[in-house]
């Protein structure tokens, strides 16, 4: 296993798990994480951290009782975002298309406002919000790593709420009566932090799609704030742009 200056334990144990895997048959089990732990000289929060992203990607299954087995690796497919004319969100959007929406929620806390942050939600300086950090799956596929943040003192109840499942706009619109009307959006390429970088298990500094999204409701006023960086294998949204209805009288804005 490799662990050479900057290689995390994470990291070499998920590189030496691909390697052993892409010799194994489709269906062969992995051996017990017991054995596991003691050949890669690692805890057992480092092996399961490793094999859920592999379960998460598509390239490992667990079975209840049974064990861990080798799966058939998905090829890469493209689900693109689509921003229009309607404020859906990633998890509708795509569950809308027949697609199955997973979530690892990587932390979820109290933390106080950044700069930028506190411009897009019109908070005060050093004001606390409540920082939802989570890896999306579309069908097993690592699809980006999100932070969102939501103004604490409006919407507590996001920082115990259990996000691994089910849109966070629904919780919202169930919870608080929130019915979204305006999304306002900057695509940009951002480069891997290290943090970023291991989530997505690319190299730190590669550029990477990085959509940042402002969320406002009926009475514009900001809900949330948050930046999705993509995977750089199904990086790809689409735009739908409509022209203005005719002014009365005939004339339009170009006009």
């Amino acid at each position: 296993m490799d662990l050479s200056p900057g290689t995390s334990k994470y990291r070499a144990v998920r590189s030496s798990l691909l390697e052993r895997i892409s010799t194994m048959a489709i269906g062969e089990q992995l051996p017990s994480e017991p054995v596991l732990c003691e050949e890669f000289g690692v805890s057992r929060i480092t092996l399961r951290h490793a094999v859920d992203g592999l379960v998460q990607d598509g390239r490992l299954a667990r079975e209840h009782g049974r064990g861990t087995f080798v799966t058939q690796p998905q090829d890469d497919v493209h689900y693109p975002e689509r921003f229009a004319d309607v404020v859906t969100g990633f998890h509708r959007q795509q569950t809308a298309a027949g697609h199955v929406v997973t979530t690892r929620v990587l932390r979820q806390g109290l933390v106080p406002v950044d700069d930028e942050t506190a411009r897009q939600l019109d908070l005060a300086p050093g004001e606390a919000v409540i920082e939802l950090v989570r890896l999306r799956y579309v069908n097993g596929q690592l699809h980006q790593y999100v932070v969102t943040c939501l103004p604490s003192t409006r919407f507590p109840d996001c920082l115990t709420a259990d996000f691994t499942t089910g849109s966070l706009y629904d919780f919202l619109h169930e919870r608080y009566g929130v019915a979204l009307s305006r999304n306002d959006l900057v695509v940009r390429v951002d480069e891997a932090t290290p943090e970023i970088a291991l989530n997505l298990d690319v190299e730190p500094g590669l550029r990477l799609l990085c959509i940042g999204s402002t969320v406002f409701d009926a009475a514009d006023a900001p809900v949330a704030f948050g930046v999705a960086r993509h995977a750089p294998d199904n990086s790809e949204i689409t735009l739908s742009l409509r022209t203005a209805p005719p002014a009365r009288g005939g004339m339009t804005d170009a006009q």
